[in-house]
């Protein structure tokens, strides 16, 4: 990493005097970050897929001294890395790509991390800060933080791809990408200081939230759009006749392109954030039902304030330039 250890965010951990969903707390903002020399020297990344691989792309870009070990399952995969100059070292073993490392960052799948997690408790260094970059945050903390305590901070960096692996890794894929922190009160507001540091030295934008209004939060920015778009591909499929995706257009191709993610990966996440998804589902429907309502009843007038008020909402959004989803 190449920033030093910067002081830790205002926080945006609610409090009965404010709320999550206030506006103040969603407003992302820079992790502020100092001259000096690097918090972290060695970073080990376990997983080279989409996240991993351009984890290691952007520091290899923004912080070349940097030392770079990948931990994969797969000795082809690993080679691979090694010939595009991703890594300084790589292993399929778990305690030897940890070894050294000052900061261990876990971007396999969720369903993945605690059995990796448990293969690394009491073999890394006292100073080594433990992270992850999992799409679903309650359930990875309460099995990581007993294992590495104060210094293990959940991550999510609000950045992907519909595409997986190493051939979608990109170094820019981070670059004023949305940040979220998951801290727990036992945190180490070092190792807190540090994670968000080195997020911010590859362009993210930081904020913090508990797991659980993270995960209430990307149910309805992430996991709900994707199982939406997912449904309205099979809607289409079993409901009109064959090819007739041939004649889609661009708002059905913008609407589902997520539906060509992994199916194995967005099954697990769904699973993992089960709870907050079919709320948001149930939520969702009860608009269907609404839309459909006012349709059959021709109230028109009802109709035209839901559209607009979704539209000023949404053209009142900052999105990214960039294709990017989470």
């Amino acid at each position: 990493m190449c920033v030093g250890s910067p002081p830790v965010p205002r926080s945006r951990i609610p409090t009965p005097e404010r709320s999550f969903w206030s506006p103040e707390r969603l407003v992302l903002s820079s992790y502020p970050a100092t001259d000096g020399h690097p918090a972290v020297r060695h970073v080990a990344i376990f997983g080279p897929g989409l996240i991993g691989a351009s984890l290691a792309m952007a520091l290899r870009s923004r912080c070349p001294d940097v030392k770079i070990s990948v931990w994969g399952r797969s000795n082809e995969r690993l080679r691979e890395v090694l010939s595009r100059g991703l890594a300084d070292s790589v292993s399929t073993d778990p305690v030897i790509a940890a070894q050294g490392a000052g900061l261990v960052i876990l971007c396999t799948p969720v369903g993945c991390m605690e059995e990796l997690a448990a293969s690394l408790a009491g073999k890394l260094s006292s100073e080594a800060i433990v992270t992850d970059a999992g799409s679903v945050k309650l359930c990875v903390t309460k099995k990581l933080a007993p294992l590495f305590g104060g210094r293990f901070i959940g991550g999510h960096p609000m950045a992907g791809s519909e595409r997986s692996g190493l051939a979608a890794a990109r170094a820019d894929l981070f670059n004023e990408a949305p940040c979220i922190l998951t801290p727990l009160p036992s945190t180490d507001h070092v190792a807190l200081q540090v994670v968000g540091a080195f997020w911010t030295s590859l362009g993210s934008l930081i904020t913090t939230m508990t797991p659980e209004e993270h995960d209430r939060l990307v149910a309805r920015m992430s996991h709900l759009p994707h199982a939406l778009a997912f449904a309205l591909v099979n809607l289409a499929k079993q409901s009109l006749p064959e090819d007739s995706l041939k004649l889609a257009g661009g708002s059905f191709r913008g609407a589902t392109r997520v539906a060509s993610s992994s199916p194995k990966l967005w099954s697990g996440i769904l699973m993992e954030n089960r709870r907050e998804t079919a709320s948001a589902l149930r939520e969702m429907s009860g608009f269907l039902d609404s839309i459909a309502e006012s349709l059959e009843q021709e109230q028109s007038d009802s109709l035209l304030d839901f559209l607009t008020r979704a539209k000023e909402y949404r053209d009142s959004l900052p999105l990214p330039a960039q294709d990017e989803i989470s």
